[in-house]
């Protein structure tokens, strides 16, 4: 595995960036590892991924919390790498509790946000008085004034703090976090299932690729399996190179590539091979 570590190290791109899942058996082992060949100051993020509901091994004679979650683990070879952010709706409840006003003429909702300038002068805020009230804002001068013509800022009472009105239709949401329980396994959903027994859920690996690559750039995966991250690339407008030592894994993923290949005939496809 090191070896395998410092050859993807080698070909990775400065831009580039390494996902390795696995779960709790090694992982620990495996991050100290990678800490040595992407350097500790490149690992980014470790992903929880619940990829069960919860169950039960006690019949079977377990006596431990039960395992319903994977961990993959995050690096960059450079800190300029690509990075496309993904987010989610928010919570009905946080909807409830912070976008508890409407507009009377559109139905919009909104919330109202803190108008003032985080760390005031030390973080370069300007200071200026503003429907009387005189502190560092988060806004300039000029700003502040046509926000408040477009009717964005609202004053509840002469002397109070002006607050910023942020539309519920105008947020992207909440950014994704390092815990993902929105994507079931293969195994327990039964989609996709070609009957290979590591088999990833296109989802968690079409996540993985788009905020980490762009279109028409190459992904690897050195021990490819079933080939799922292949056929993720291919979805997503990426080109790829599969490796895996499995012949039969190497059957498969062929396979499953080549019956997108109908559909996008023109694309190029490396060729998998045995290591």
């Amino acid at each position: 595995m090191k070896e395998i570590f410092i050859q993807c190290y080698r070909v990775l791109k400065k831009t580039g960036s390494l996902y390795l899942h696995c779960d709790w058996h090694a992982s620990h082992y495996l991050k100290i590892e990678l800490d040595k060949t992407f350097k500790r100051k490149n690992f980014r993020n470790e992903i929880v991924w619940r990829r069960h509901n919860a169950h039960n091994d006690t019949k079977q004679g377990a006596k431990s919390f039960g395992k319903i979650h994977d961990v993959i683990l995050f690096y960059t070879k450079t800190g300029k790498y690509t990075w496309n952010p993904m987010y989610e709706p928010y919570p009905n409840e946080y909807v409830k509790k912070y976008y508890n006003h409407v507009e009377p003429t559109t139905n919009r909702l909104y919330a109202l946000g803190d108008l003032s300038g985080p760390g005031g002068r030390t973080k370069g805020n300007p200071r200026y008085k503003f429907l009387g009230i005189t502190r560092y804002w988060r806004y300039g001068e000029k700003t502040m004034k046509r926000l408040y013509r477009e009717g964005r800022i609202i004053q509840r009472r002469k002397g109070t703090v002006p607050l910023l009105k942020r539309y519920l239709d105008e947020m992207k949401g909440i950014m994704l976090q390092d815990v993902w329980n929105d994507i079931v396994s293969v195994q327990l959903s039964r989609k996709e299932n070609v009957g290979y027994p590591t088999q990833k859920p296109l989802k968690l690996l079409e996540r993985i690729i788009q905020i980490s690559s762009n279109e028409k750039e190459i992904v690897l995966d050195p021990m490819c399996g079933s080939g799922s991250i292949l056929v993720a690339s291919h979805n997503l407008g990426r080109y790829f190179i599969g490796i895996d030592s499995n012949p039969q894994a190497v059957r498969i993923a062929k396979k499953r590539i080549k019956s997108r290949a109908i559909l996008k005939p023109k694309m190029v496809y490396p060729v998998l091979s045995i290591n």
